[in-house]
């Protein structure tokens, strides 16, 4: 049991949302509809860059990179082509819990299919460490915030490497700013840099860069 969730209940919340988002990012017609971006509003190509290269933005080097629920593997091969265009060169690993997902993931990066895991990442033990590891917050349940992220630090990353917890706003979201670095560090961890992105005068996206020594 972690923090008042039985196991079951931690199956049945982590099932729930699996059974929300696996049919809807299945139903994309885009690559980034299906890496789960513009669902329910049309999106552009350009909008989807503005919204996530702030994540490449974070990188300080080449190196391993995880991407935790990586859908259909669409992130990664951008963050591939932004990443050599500032001269780094990224290793690229994806983990998600969808089925359906990792199998699009595998057909769009066949070259990478074996880096390319079906799990939940809350559970998963990985089979090596990464420089760097992107993910949410929404992931877990709130009570699990805290296991969560030290478990990403702990047995996730390479000492030196780069733990990158990413906020997208949300449609109900009307906020001036996003707000995912303070609440990193109101649960304890320290937050080394931001990056963040704009689209139609506002910001859309903020990483919280949490270093590992």
């Amino acid at each position: 049991m972690q923090q008042g969730y039985s196991s079951e209940e931690q199956e049945a919340w982590f099932a729930s949302l699996r059974d929300l988002l696996e049919p809807a990012y299945l139903a994309g017609k885009q690559p980034w509809q299906q890496s789960g971006f513009g669902l329910h509003t049309p999106r552009t190509l350009e909008a989807w860059e503005a919204h996530r290269r702030p994540i490449a933005a974070a990188l300080d080097r080449s190196g391993s990179f995880l991407d935790v629920g990586c859908a259909n593997g669409y992130l990664l091969e951008c963050l591939l082509r932004w990443a050599s265009e500032c001269g780094l060169t990224l290793d690229p690993y994806g983990v998600d819990f969808a089925p359906g997902m990792v199998a699009l993931a595998r057909e769009r990066l066949p070259q990478y299919v074996d880096r390319l895991y079906l799990a939940n990442a809350w559970e998963w033990t990985p089979p090596r460490r990464f420089t760097f590891v992107r993910t949410e917050l929404v992931y877990v349940p709130e009570s699990l915030y805290v296991p969560y992220l030290t478990r990403l630090l702990t047995d996730y990353l390479e000492p030196g490497g780069r733990l990158l917890v990413v906020e997208y706003r949300t449609r109900e979201n009307n906020a001036p700013e996003l707000t995912i670095d303070r609440e990193v560090a109101a649960l304890g961890f320290p937050v080394a840099r931001v990056t963040t992105g704009e689209w139609d005068g506002r910001e859309v996206t903020r990483v919280a860069v949490v270093e590992w020594a």
